[in-house]
């Protein structure tokens, strides 16, 4: 039994068994080395490529400008005309200011804006006459003149001029 478990020692190893150990060795080290390199890469590339996202005002501005094409004052869609160009705004100021205007009603919103730091009093009180004009079409039933339909995107535009900022949208 004790023959069973005493084996006799192996003899001293070849140098070329211990130098093929260290080439595979150095082989696998530098393929994983090979392709964490092509896997940084690849990740540096796909960044470089990114579009670099457009600021709030530059969508606003985009987006009443496609309004404007649409024509549809011409139409007679005068309520259709005064929800996009209240939702333009709305979403303007979300991305400008990260406020959550789409999801609110006028007067929470408004209710909101009173105490927002980042907005000047003249600029809470020109965003208040807008959205009451807009609600005023889009809920009472109001039909505005062409001067109240043209005015209206002047608010629009001069709300996005007065607050316009270089933050990216998010």
């Amino acid at each position: 039994m004790l023959n069973e478990i005493l084996r006799d020692i192996k003899g001293p190893l070849s140098l070329n068994s211990r130098l093929n150990i260290l080439l595979l060795s150095g082989i696998l080290v530098f393929l994983v080395g090979l392709i964490l390199l092509f896997m940084f890469l690849s990740k540096k590339k796909k960044a470089s490529v990114v579009i670099p996202k457009k600021l709030a005002h530059e969508i606003a501005y985009e987006q009443l400008e496609e309004l404007k094409t649409k024509d549809l004052i011409r139409q007679g869609k005068i309520k259709e005309y005064y929800s996009e160009v209240s939702d333009i705004i709305r979403h303007y100021l979300e991305n400008r200011f990260f406020i959550q205007a789409p999801e609110m009603t006028t007067e929470e919103f408004l209710f909101y804006v009173r105490d927002y730091g980042q907005l000047f009093s003249w600029q809470k009180t020109l965003l208040k006459e807008f959205l009451t004009a807009c609600d005023l079409v889009k809920f009472a039933k109001h039909i505005p003149s062409f001067e109240e339909t043209d005015a209206i995107f002047v608010s629009a535009k001069k709300l996005v001029d007065e607050t316009r900022g270089e933050l990216p949208v998010k």
